[in-house]
């Protein structure tokens, strides 16, 4: 028995974790890494736009500055060989602007010939390959950032050829100061961290250092001047561990999960519930059934023999009293025999002969039974046939039984001279219903539920066997009954048959 139920909550158990943590963490796994995703997108966005702002920016700086350089070069071009003014041009030119480190005017062997900056040895660069290329080219050229031999300072130094009558006279070299470059960068700094590499991958410029153990987005940018590449980095201070937001994700998946959990459970077992109650109903009216038909045979028998003896003794006495007395008897007697009659067909067995009738026709063949009841009884009676054909598998006698019960009911609820009685028969979707309505005094609602219970009844002289049987027939023919009733304004019961479709 221990481990019976120790097998049992085990494999609850299981299920549980099944239904829940498996779903749970694989969700929440998901979720995390779409996440992480979203959060680098945002991220990797931010750190590009960052990136191409301060190539925008560099280039701006680094154009600017070759603009002014290439505007110098026409004027010292035009100065010839007038070394002292080409010197006053290139000491006020670098002494008005912060960007320059030195300026110079080299011949053609890479010799100084004048300087903004005081020489104090002889400097050639004809070493220098940005020298020879322009020399070479014609052209303005760039060079790497190098330490500056008169400066002593990093500078980026560009190389533009003055050639008057197409014949190189000599180069104009600038140096750049890269501080300068720097602190152009730094000016339009937010909260990035902005590094310049060369094509080698040597860093030249690195604004600040990334802070150790934080996720940094990165996203580069070419120079358009220079071969240089500006890398963006990103703070993702939103960025979590990837098991930080999966235990975020997995306690709220969790919670959900168990919430739906909860509500299946219960919904589950109240439909367990359900079920076993229509279950324990249905062995109750089989159980009840099957004893209600013994008993009715073994009641019928004797009874027949007491009706037979009171009629004799009826006939022989001439008493008044005594015949009074003889047929409270027999009307007793009759009584019980309805009941008896009742109990047997509870109890009797449901292999009847089905075959097709129209439901119409069924109400149509009873029709003078009910009109006579009701003229009885003082009682309007209304009669809607459907104008479809309502083709239904049954037992027709079952059905007029079902009916008749009905009717009966209402006829007995219905109080005064004003009562109606009403029966409509239509077709709804593939269903054939029917509705008998009365406006007699009603069930009250607490009640409701008990009228299809054996034995119950709120007439006096009811066996509470009416009804029962009615949800068996009904039943039997796959069909539904429901009541709805308010006291004092009437009652409606529904039947749904299901309508028979002929095979083409």
């Amino acid at each position: 028995m221990l481990k019976s139920n120790i097998l049992r909550l085990a494999k609850k158990w299981l299920i549980y974790l099944m239904v829940t943590l498996v779903p749970s963490i694989i969700i929440s796994c998901m979720l995390t890494n779409q996440n992480m995703e979203n959060q680098k997108s945002k991220y990797k966005f931010k750190a590009h736009q960052s990136a191409k702002i301060h190539a925008n920016n560099l280039s701006n700086f680094i154009g600017e500055t070759i603009g002014r350089v290439e505007m110098l070069a026409t004027l010292i071009n035009t100065q010839h060989d007038d070394l002292n003014n080409i010197y006053e041009i290139l000491k006020e030119t670098h002494e008005q602007d912060d960007r320059f480190s030195g300026l110079y005017l080299v011949d053609p062997k890479g010799d100084l010939v004048v300087s903004s900056n005081p020489l104090n040895h002889y400097v050639n660069v004809s070493d220098r390959p940005y020298f020879q290329e322009s020399i070479k080219t014609g052209k303005t050229t760039f060079s790497e950032t190098h330490f500056g031999r008169v400066t002593k300072r990093f500078v980026i130094t560009v190389a533009i050829p003055i050639s008057p009558d197409a014949i190189t006279k000599g180069v104009l070299l600038v140096s750049i100061r890269l501080d300068e470059v720097e602190k152009s960068i730094k000016s339009i700094l937010k909260d990035e961290i902005i590094v310049v590499t060369n094509v080698d991958g040597k860093t030249e410029i690195e604004t600040s250092k990334p802070i150790p153990n934080k996720h940094y987005i990165n996203a580069s940018a070419d120079i358009t001047q220079l071969p240089w590449t500006i890398t963006a980095k990103v703070l993702n201070d939103e960025a979590k561990s990837f098991w930080d937001s999966f235990m975020f994700f997995l306690v709220l998946v969790l919670f959900i999960m168990n919430l739906l959990y909860l509500l299946v459970h219960y919904y589950l077992l109240n439909k367990k519930g359900k079920k076993e109650r229509a279950q324990m109903e249905h062995q109750k009216i089989e159980l009840l059934g099957k004893l209600a038909a013994s008993t009715a045979h073994e009641i019928r028998n004797p009874l027949t023999g007491i009706k037979g003896l009171i009629s004799l003794l009826s006939e022989e006495s001439k008493d008044q009293k005594a015949q009074f007395y003889y047929g409270v008897i027999q009307n007793e007697i009759t009584r019980i025999n309805a009941i008896v009659s009742e109990l047997l067909l509870l109890g009797r067995p449901t292999a009847y002969t089905f075959e097709i009738s129209d439901a119409n026709n069924i109400v149509r063949e009873i029709e003078p039974i009910i009109q006579s009841e009701t003229n009885y009884m003082n009682v309007g009676l209304t009669i809607k046939y459907s104008k479809d054909e309502l083709p239904i598998s049954c037992v027709k006698d079952q059905i007029k039984q079902v009916l008749l019960n009905l009717t009966k009911n209402s006829l007995h609820a219905i109080e005064g001279a004003d009562g109606t009685l009403s029966i409509t028969l239509e077709k709804v979707d593939d269903d054939c219903v029917i509705q008998v309505i009365d406006n007699g005094k009603g069930i009250p609602g607490e009640k409701i539920n008990e009228v299809f219970n054996p034995f119950f009844t709120m007439k006096e002289e009811g066996s509470g066997l009416g009804l029962t049987v009615c949800k068996k027939i009904i039943d039997s023919h796959n069909g539904t009954i429901d009541i709805h009733s308010v006291v004092n304004k009437g009652t409606q019961v529904e039947i749904r048959i299901p309508i028979h479709k002929s095979e083409k």
